[in-house]
């Protein structure tokens, strides 16, 4: 199954680019999809750190993406 992933801030810096495609060999939640990537690109925040999006809505880190999902994970945002 193939999913469209997308990071931003620190995550985009952390992983080199702003999208990627990838290719599930089996069915994971997205906290699942999320560790993985993080130990790939050794991103600095936790599964519980991060809110997710799937097709422009939050879900929780439970949620199983279908084919041709776009996921979003999103860090936490300061500003002032």
């Amino acid at each position: 199954m193939k999913i469209q992933i997308k990071y931003f801030a620190g995550l985009r810096e952390k992983a080199g680019k702003n999208q990627e495609e990838i290719t599930l060999q089996e069915v994971c939640d997205l906290k699942s999809i999320y560790l993985k990537l993080s130990g790939q690109y050794h991103f600095p925040l936790s599964a519980h750190e991060i809110k997710y999006s799937v097709n422009n809505e939050y879900v929780e880190c439970s949620k199983i993406p279908c084919e041709n999902d776009v996921v979003v994970f999103i860090p936490p945002v300061a500003g002032g």
